[in-house]
């Protein structure tokens, strides 16, 4: 550190101050209320959470349209989870990604679900017999039914120990499925040019056709039996959910496309990410039993169907658009 030294050329006159001097400042500003506009700008809310429970191995299982099959789980996704969650979930003591072929088989698919059950079961030392300990799976849009899928039919079981987070899963099926098939049916108008790089064109694959509507016209008997399965496995296992209400969406090269999906698509219910119901999320666990702050365990969210992994990032300011936010907050 450098320090400069100048001399003055004439001594000054240092006053000491006496005890009784008023050493009380004079006040200059009177206290005003806080306004909800500077709320939205204060960013003492969001600051970084904590873990609250104990760290744990997080692996990732994704959901419809990845094509290459890796044999073990990956260190990263980016092509499917985007780029913003490095550095994310604290409570994650480690970050897998599984990566299976989502487009050649169906979601009840024997051999799919048995290699959905052993990511889930390497992603932690301690998981065995079949039993997945010590760990937090997080999945995401049919990798919810997949997992689901394969605990309901006893190809792997979820430890105490372990939590389960759910995001954006077609418990129900997806009306996109239904639609697709019909459009490729040509029983629909559709302009695959707003929606195709969502949806893909045609023929519908196969992953995409098993996640038929619930009781529709493309669905079965032991179809809906399965659904009805998973949804089960759902409701008593998952301990976080993630569900949208709205395709809104977060600024993104995608977000047209969705809002395409929302207004072409035949939904059953307004209330959709573009791709999924609420409903269909939801499976049966009433609406009361979500917020719309990403504090809530249980988040209704105005993102759409690729926001929900974690695609765009966060809403800077829109409590409702904040998916990193809510992983981050959740354990």
């Amino acid at each position: 550190m450098d320090i400069d030294v100048e001399f003055l050329e004439s001594p000054i006159d240092i006053v000491v101050p006496t005890p009784k001097a008023n050493t009380e400042c004079e006040k200059v500003a009177s206290p005003s209320s806080v306004t909800v506009t500077s709320k939205l700008f204060s960013f003492r809310d969001k600051s970084t959470c904590s873990c609250k429970s104990t760290p744990r191995p997080c692996v990732f299982i994704h959901g419809l349209g990845v094509k290459d099959e890796m044999p073990e789980n990956q260190d990263e996704l980016t092509d499917y989870w985007g780029k913003y969650l490095a550095g994310h979930g604290p409570c994650c003591s480690s970050i897998k990604f599984s990566h299976l072929n989502t487009v050649d088989s169906t979601w009840t698919d024997p051999t799919l679900q048995d290699k959905v059950c052993n990511r889930a079961l390497t992603a932690s030392n301690t998981s065995k017999d079949a039993v997945i300990s010590d760990t937090i799976v997080v999945t995401h849009s049919m990798g919810n039914v997949m997992f689901a899928g394969a605990l309901s039919t006893g190809k792997c079981k979820l430890d105490a120990s372990s939590t389960w987070v759910g995001m954006a899963g077609p418990m129900m099926g997806s009306i996109c499925s239904d639609f697709v098939q019909d459009s490729c049916a040509g029983k629909t108008n559709i302009v695959w040019e707003k929606i195709g790089n969502i949806t893909g064109r045609c023929p519908p694959n196969t992953a995409l056709k098993s996640l038929a509507y619930e009781g529709g016209s493309y669905s079965s008997e032991a179809v809906t039996a399965a659904y009805k399965a998973a949804q089960e496995v759902y409701r008593t296992n998952v301990s976080a959910l993630m569900c949208g209400r709205s395709s809104s969406g977060l600024i993104s090269k995608y977000q047209a496309q969705f809002w395409g999906l929302s207004t072409m698509v035949p939904h059953k219910s307004k209330l959709n990410d573009g791709m999924v119901e609420f409903q269909s999320c939801a499976a049966g666990f009433p609406e009361s039993k979500f917020g719309a702050n990403y504090r809530d365990r249980f988040y209704v969210t105005k993102l759409n169907h690729y926001d929900m992994q974690f695609r765009a990032g966060d809403s800077l300011l829109d409590e409702e658009k904040m998916p990193l936010k809510w992983f981050d907050c959740l354990l």
